[in-house]
């Protein structure tokens, strides 16, 4: 471990309870002390927490409840890494910060058009914003590239399947069934979401001062696996000189038959050629690019017949090489965290243990974890600084 890693003070603290009333049971009269299912309507929460590259600042997301609209809304607040100035910055979530610190790209609805898009607020006193995107798409899984010149992100790519009989048209202001829903894949809707958009999720890269995105991955699969129509969740990350974008996913045909099966390929972004990295069959995610660039951490296991497995954590050389499992020894998931230690040493988890999560430290030999912190808490670590100094939420 880099003898500079420490945990920063923690951004907040939230906790949601789900009541539940059986047969029988009478409900408790209302009091201040007891918490009822009204306070649900007062719950606030924090997360995705951001420390800024120097480590003198961060930014997080704060949520609470539109009592109006039945809807949480979201705004991305700022402080001082010690806890102090603690403000409201911009309406939206998904902050990160440039390279440089100067800047946050944040994700945020408007009306025009309508829906989702990325925008960049510069740091400074004078705090100017920018709208970068202005597509029909909801953008996701946002990331600077090295440079600071252009931003990254996942975006679904529609593809619509069309109803083969020809209706006649309805008369005028006819009050007709909506049309039928073509499904012709296996995964067609996911809880939480109902029913999903007929399309795949691809990656997108765009010039941080706004315009129009180029699309870097294409085909009838999804970068991220078999999430298609949401455009969330995607393990990618650029290389450290921002020539190749290394992400999870699977470009079989079939990618939909064969949902438990991922590999981690490169992107090259100059010709936007595309190699598998994970030369055996199994669910390979989360790649995370050293500081230096010459190995991929990321998260997995081969195949197996069992419906659910433990992910380990690996690490190989960023050309598919050399390929080892650093956590065989340890019975515990590890696609939780995973950042690299500044001086490459290792890799950070947070993984869950006993109903607890905390910091622990995997060096690039392997082994068993070493415990950063301990206790009885849920610790979930947002961003690492350039000097090693982490946020987390508590």
């Amino acid at each position: 471990m880099s003898a500079k890693s420490r945990v920063l003070p923690v951004v907040g603290i939230g906790i949601t309870l789900v009541l539940f009333a059986g047969p029988g049971v009478a409900q408790q009269p209302a009091a201040d002390t007891l918490l009822s299912v009204g306070h649900y309507l007062d719950l606030e929460q924090v997360g995705n927490p951001q420390v800024s590259p120097d480590g003198k600042a961060v930014v997080y997301t704060r949520g609470w409840v539109d009592r109006v609209n039945d809807r949480w809304e979201s705004a991305i607040w700022a402080m001082n890494s010690d806890g102090t100035k603690n403000r409201f910055l911009v309406k939206g979530s998904n902050p990160a910060w440039s390279p440089d610190g100067t800047r946050i790209a944040y994700l945020a609805q408007v009306e025009e058009p309508k829906g989702t898009q990325i925008f960049v607020r510069w740091m400074d006193a004078e705090g100017a914003t920018t709208q970068v995107t202005r597509g029909s798409e909801a953008p996701g899984s946002l990331k600077w590239s090295p440079d600071g010149k252009s931003l990254g992100f996942s975006m679904l790519v529609p593809k619509s399947e069309d109803w083969a009989i020809e209706l006649p048209p309805p008369p005028p202001n006819a009050k007709w069934t909506a049309p039928p829903r073509v499904v012709n894949r296996f995964h067609y809707r996911f809880d939480r979401n109902g029913y999903l958009r007929s399309g795949f999720n691809h990656l997108f890269l765009v010039h941080a001062d706004g315009g129009s995105p180029r699309q870097l991955t294409s085909g009838e699969w999804s970068v991220g696996g078999t999430n298609e129509g949401v455009a969330f969740g995607v393990g990618w990350d650029f290389s450290p000189d921002g020539k190749t974008i290394y992400f999870d996913g699977n470009d079989d045909p079939n990618a939909d038959l064969r949902y438990r099966e991922s590999n981690i390929y490169a992107l090259d972004l100059a010709t936007l050629a595309t190699k598998r990295l994970t030369a055996d069959k199994g669910r390979w995610t989360r790649p995370t690019v050293s500081p230096d660039g010459s190995k991929i951490a990321y998260a997995g296991f081969p195949a197996v017949k069992q419906t659910y497995k433990v992910a380990d954590l690996w690490v190989m050389n960023r050309e598919g090489s050399g390929s080892r499992d650093l956590t065989a020894s340890y019975d515990r998931d590890a696609t939780s965290g995973m950042l690299w230690a500044p001086d490459g040493s290792g890799i950070y988890l947070n993984p869950e243990d006993k109903g607890s999560v905390n910091v622990a430290f995997v060096p690039l030999a392997g082994g068993t974890p070493r415990a950063i912190t301990t206790g009885t808490q849920v610790l979930r670590v947002g961003s690492m600084s350039k000097a090693g100094e982490m946020v987390a939420v508590r």
